[in-house]
């Protein structure tokens, strides 16, 4: 995508934006179906199908100067493919969270991390997705923490706690919505103007215990439910 522009001076720029992995004559491929995971899971899950994940090869794609081997490994080169799949690490990590049947399925083994992710988006469940995409982020969480601060889990203990992580959030996540969808119009709580040439006045008021420090807020509304006034003290 090219924008044209002419600065103050009367000279004219062009800047062109890239979209990772997209040649020009590319479109974006379809959107999978959603997945039942935390937030932070599936950005993880977006960031590696657009090739914005740091990676080694993807760094060195990018000129910076690293070296290519596997953090965790050491053993082959480091790209989304063999971080998230074919790292020994992984593999057992995939065995650990009692996803191994999802890894080694004959359908999911193409030859690049995005086309399988989109595969296995399309074909397994809502819930598979986000066990898998939970279990992914546990892998490259184990990653970084190998990079930069040389801890080292092992594939039972990342599997383990993938399993374990998306299991709580799943029921909190349900127990959520069961709550939401039982609460009726008449259970909600609304804030109401004040009747004809009445002033209402909202106070909320927080404690500090560890200073011993209390403080107060005040805000006036008139019949209109219009903002006369405020105050904190």
């Amino acid at each position: 995508m090219r924008i044209k522009s002419r600065d103050d001076n009367g000279c004219s720029w062009v800047k062109v934006l890239q979209y990772p992995n997209l040649h020009p004559n590319q479109s974006p491929k379809p959107r999978p179906k959603g997945s039942q995971a935390p937030h932070k899971t599936r950005h993880l899950l977006w960031r590696l199908c657009r090739g914005c994940l740091p990676t080694r090869s993807r760094l060195l794609e990018r000129r910076v100067e690293c070296t290519l081997n596997c953090p965790v490994c050491d053993e082959e080169v480091e790209d989304e493919l063999h971080i998230f799949f074919r790292c020994a690490v992984a593999r057992d990590s995939w065995s650990a969270a009692g996803l191994s049947s999802v890894l080694h399925n004959a359908t999911y083994q193409q030859t690049n991390a995005m086309d399988r992710i989109f595969v296995v988006c399309s074909n397994e469940s809502s819930d598979t997705v986000g066990r898998v995409a939970m279990l992914l982020c546990c892998i490259w969480h184990n990653r970084n923490d190998k990079l930069w601060n040389d801890n080292v889990q092992m594939p039972r203990q990342i599997g383990r706690h993938a399993f374990d992580a998306w299991n709580d959030w799943y029921s909190v996540h349900k127990l959520q919505s069961n709550n939401v969808s039982g609460t009726t119009e008449a259970d909600l709580v609304r804030w109401k103007k004040p009747a004809l040439d009445w002033v209402k006045c909202n106070v909320d008021v927080a404690f500090a215990s560890g200073s011993g420090r209390t403080s107060v807020g005040l805000c006036f509304h008139d019949s209109s439910g219009h903002f006369m006034a405020g105050m904190t003290q």
